[in-house]
Order: C-alpha cells, then sequence, then structure tokens
C-alpha cells in the first residue's frame, strides 16, 4: 500500500491507523490570510463526518487486483463493496445521535461512502466539536469561514470517526481551462479521437462517464448547439446535486461545457453523469464519494477537470491531511470497482501559478491512484507533430509531488528529483498527455476557444468508454497498464519538445525521450493500446 509522506519530512503523512487525530483535522490559514471576525453565529453549515470501515475490514492493495491478467479480474459491485467494506449501521447510528444532542438535523447517512451528513448553526456545530469558527479574508478578496482550534469529539467517537469537513469553506478548486476571447478556428474532438487513432466499432455504449464539477453549470442550449455543428445528436446530462450545488444555482461556465462536449464527442455511445459540489474541501469529499460509490448511474470512467496546489508558499500543506487521506482512500476504492479515474495537471505550468518561485503540482492529480493528464500542441509547421503545450499565459502542468513518494510503477521510466532545492524523489506527473491547445466549442451561443488539460482528462474518459465497450469489460485503474504492457508495446507518443515553464523565476521541466515532467508517457495510439490490452494482459 503506498504511504503518504510528510512535505520534508521523512516520517508518514497519514499513518494507517484510521483513529481520529484533531491534527490531521486541522488546517492552516490560507497565505496571507487574516482573520476579521467571529463566524456569524446563526449561518447555517453542512458538515460531513467519516467513519470507519465496519468490523476492522482492511481495504486490500489494489496492486493484488491488477496483478491479475485482466482477462480474469473480477471487479466488487458497489452493493458487494458497500456490504464488505462499507460503514458499520450502528457507527453511523451513533455519529447521527452525537449531533442531534446538539441540535444537528442529519441530511443523509450512507453505508457505502460511510458518512454522515449534519446541518446546524455557527453556533451548534462550534458548541458540538469544542472550537470557535471565524472569518478570514485573503488578500484576493475571498472571505471564507475556518477555524485555528483543535476539534474534540466524544471518547465513545474517537475510534470511530476518520474525519470531519465542512467547517472550513474556502475555495479549494480551479478550473483548468483558459476560455479564448474571442472565435478562433481550432479542431473539434472528434479530429482528436482520429489523430489518436481511438478504436472503431466502439462508441463507449453501455458505458458511463461521470464529470466532477465545482461551483459553476453549462447551458444546455451550448451544448445542443455544439453537437449540432457535428452533425450529431446532443448527449443529454444527468445532472447529480451534490450538498446543494447544481446548475439551477450556478451561473454557466466554459469548464463544463468543454467537458461535456469533449467526452460526448468522442465517446457519443455512453450517458454522461455531472456530479456537482461547492469548491470546497468538504465538495470534494461530496463530490468523489458521489461518484465513485454511485451504484444508480455506475460511472466507470471518471474525469476530473479541476485541482488545488499540494502546498501553500509557506510549505504547509494546503488540504487538511484528513481531507487528502479521504479522497485517496476514495480513489483506491475505486480501483476495486473497476473505475478508471483521470485529472487535468493545470495550465499553469511547473509553478501552478504559485508566487514563491518554486515548482508544485496539483492535487488530486498528484495522487497515486489516478491517472494525471498534461498537454500538447501542434508544432508550428507541421500537421501532426506534437510538443509541450505552452502558449501565451499558460501552459501544462506536471512535476514532482511534495506529498506522495514514487509509486511502484514508476521507477522503471527513470522520474528524475524535483527541480526544487533538495531535489525530492516522488511521484511525478502527467502520466500522459493529449491535444490541449483548444477546441471551438459553443459557450453564450457563440464560439469560443477553449484550451487546456480539462480538454485531456475527458478526451481520455472517452477512450477509455470505447476500449471498455470494445473489451466487453472495464479497464479500471489504468497506470500500471500505462507503464507496464501498454508503454512497452509502443501504444505511446512519446513528447520530446518543449517544457512547461510559466513563472521566468521558478524552476521547470523540460521534455525528452521516455517518460518527462510535462507529458509523461506520451498522448495514446487508441488501436495500439487496446491491441496491448488484448494480447498481454499486467502481471
Amino acid at each position: 500500500m503506498i504511504q503518504i509522506e510528510d512535505p520534508d519530512m521523512a516520517s508518514p503523512l497519514f499513518e494507517r491507523s484510521t483513529r481520529f487525530d484533531p491534527a490531521r483535522n486541522k488546517r492552516p490559514p490560507a497565505d496571507g490570510a487574516h482573520r476579521v471576525g467571529l463566524a456569524k453565529p446563526h449561518d447555517r453549515i453542512s458538515v460531513t463526518i467519516c467513519v470507519r470501515r465496519r468490523n476492522g475490514a482492511v481495504l486490500p492493495d489494489p496492486m493484488q487486483l491488477f496483478a491479475q491478467p485482466l482477462r480474469d479480474r473480477i471487479f466488487l459491485s458497489r452493493d458487494e463493496f458497500a456490504s464488505t467494506y462499507g460503514a458499520a449501521p450502528e457507527d453511523l447510528a451513533k455519529v447521527a445521535s452525537f449531533g442531534e444532542s446538539y441540535g444537528l438535523v442529519e441530511k443523509k447517512r450512507d453505508i457505502s461512502r460511510r458518512l454522515v451528513v449534519l446541518s446546524g448553526t455557527v453556533e451548534q456545530v462550534s458548541a458540538a466539536f469544542g472550537l470557535q469558527l471565524h472569518e478570514y479574508e485573503h488578500p484576493t478578496g475571498e472571505r471564507y469561514r475556518g477555524h485555528e482550534d483543535h476539534m474534540h469529539l466524544p471518547d465513545d467517537l474517537v475510534d470511530i470517526v476518520e474525519g470531519v469537513f465542512g467547517l472550513d469553506n474556502r475555495q479549494m478548486a480551479r478550473a483548468h481551462a483558459a476560455p479564448g476571447n474571442a472565435p478562433v478556428p481550432a479542431p473539434h474532438p472528434r479530429w482528436a479521437a482520429q489523430l489518436y487513432n481511438f478504436p472503431t466499432g466502439a462508441d463507449g455504449t453501455g458505458q458511463t462517464i461521470g464529470l466532477l464539477a465545482f461551483g459553476n453549470s453549462y447551458d444546455p442550449d451550448d451544448i445542443r448547439e455544439f453537437f449540432s455543428g457535428l452533425g450529431a445528436p446532443a448527449p443529454v446530462p444527468i445532472n447529480v446535486n451534490v450538498d446543494g450545488a447544481g446548475p439551477c444555482s450556478n451561473p454557466p461556465d466554459a469548464e463544463v461545457t468543454l467537458d461535456i462536449a469533449v467526452a460526448g464527442a468522442v465517446a457519443p455511445g455512453a450517458k454522461i453523469v455531472v456530479y456537482f459540489a461547492p469548491y470546497t474541501e468538504h465538495g470534494w469529499i461530496q463530490a468523489v464519494s458521489s461518484a465513485v460509490h454511485d451504484a444508480g448511474n455506475e460511472p466507470s470512467v471518471l474525469s476530473i477537470s479541476w485541482g488545488w496546489p499540494e502546498l501553500q508558499h509557506t510549505g504547509d500543506v494546503a488540504w487538511s491531511r484528513a481531507a487528502m487521506q479521504k479522497i485517496s482512500a476514495l480513489f483506491q476504492e475505486a480501483a476495486h470497482l473497476g473505475v478508471t479515474i483521470f485529472a487535468a495537471s493545470g495550465d499553469r505550468g511547473a509553478s501552478c501559478g504559485m508566487v514563491d518561485h518554486k515548482a508544485h503540482v496539483l492535487y488530486p492529480a498528484s495522487d497515486p491512484w489516478v491517472t494525471a493528464c498534461g498537454g500538447t500542441m501542434i508544432q508550428d509547421g507541421t500537421e501532426f507533430t506534437e510538443v509541450v503545450w505552452n502558449s501565451p499565459g499558460a501552459a501544462t502542468g506536471g512535476g514532482i509531488s511534495d506529498v506522495f513518494p514514487l509509486p511502484p510503477w514508476q521507477p522503471e521510466v527513470a522520474v528524475p528529483p524535483s527541480a526544487n532545492p533538495g531535489g525530492r524523489i516522488g511521484r511525478g506527473i502527467p502520466d500522459v498527455a493529449g491535444y490541449a491547445a483548444g477546441y471551438n466549442i459553443v459557450f453564450g451561443g457563440a464560439p469560443m476557444l477553449s484550451p487546456g488539460t480539462s480538454g485531456v482528462a475527458p478526451l481520455w474518459a472517452g477512450l477509455v468508454a470505447r476500449l471498455n465497450h470494445s473489451l466487453g469489460r472495464n479497464v479500471g485503474f489504468l497506470n500500471p497498464h500505462l507503464y507496464g504492457e501498454i508503454n512497452r508495446a509502443g501504444a505511446l507518443n512519446a513528447i520530446i519538445g518543449g517544457d512547461n515553464k510559466f513563472d521566468a523565476n521558478a524552476p521547470f521541466y523540460t521534455a525528452g525521450p521516455g517518460w518527462n515532467a510535462c507529458t509523461g508517457l506520451g498522448s495514446p495510439d487508441g488501436m495500439k493500446i487496446i491491441a496491448a490490452l488484448s494480447a498481454a494482459p499486467f502481471s
């Protein structure tokens, strides 16, 4: 099992024990933010409390599953997973009873997701967890709610609860699309599917692609107009509102529009489900758990076009340790369910747009149980020669994680040390790449160029939907295959030109032969990938 490390420390960030640890649920104020006063006592907030697995169940290392040939691999159904690795009903009941004793209202109780959602006033929540909530203001103008006290729980919950989320509502998700300001001639996603030799005879029928969306929405008229231009019927996404967020509560945004356009264009037979959540840490827990354990829609592949830097400028982890632990655990659960997950590596180069003159990577792209997607563009003067996507004001993300160690499938590709002082050895991203220089979507009723690595994640998600359709079974967690038989078969197009320099004062990475921290192993050749998976399953 992969351990998660503390930045600049040799000790694990998250031990295997699930006992509640107040330090792991605490977060320092955002860099530059200052306290402006007490949170309004009568404001209502929702809190998600995550609990342990039933009867001391330990989730097996997913790598044991992926040591089996693809043809022999059996994934768990969501019902099977819930009955074996879900929460014990009595644990959930104890948490709900605790909330009730402080006047908190139970909004949701879920065995498979192992959580209870409680709602109450700031005053009630503060009393329940023995702390004081404050409001903070950031130099960007953002105001958020947070705390600097340790959380407290009754003794009978300490061995049950793994994490408490929702007290801090700072922004923790940024879209990775950089819309242009004017209509620009650009290819549509089906051009990319042709460029990357997506398998024919399979359109994703029987598959469901889940798209995570934070803090924004889409206009169905834009979707219909885009697909009308392709001469194809438009998909009708299923909207899943998580924690009160949804298409009716948020304005249209180019990000979600791009995700639907790309996934729907390259996998027209697949069902598309959009999971809407607030752009907070609490929203991440809700969105990822909802998508992974959605027994109704059963997504077989998820695309995440959002992320946030692993670290703050001060070197502290930007996320709470409990949140990263929970989200990473959900990704491992997805592997057991046969769900493939892609995440964009970001559009602000090796620095992630941070101004501390260091290289950074984004989470969740840096999670080892996710396939991280970098960006390419077509070299000037050529028709199909790809180089690293780097254009004025944007560049593909990529680099070395400050939190996750080198996973067992990466040492063979010679991931280099971090470009930062000290040269840390860690998880390298991205894993793969694809065209990111922009598709001409429809937004606000007009054509708009929408470049970004956020177009790469749904592109790969569409490819996997077609692979699953063609193979007649889910591929599941893709990284062992990518670094194994897919790479050995030459099914990935290596990108050897360009770099991801974004900040002139920060270190960056350059593309070259083999794996690199701009485009990973490269862009796909879909037909070669399916041949590699069919002929030589990973072992």
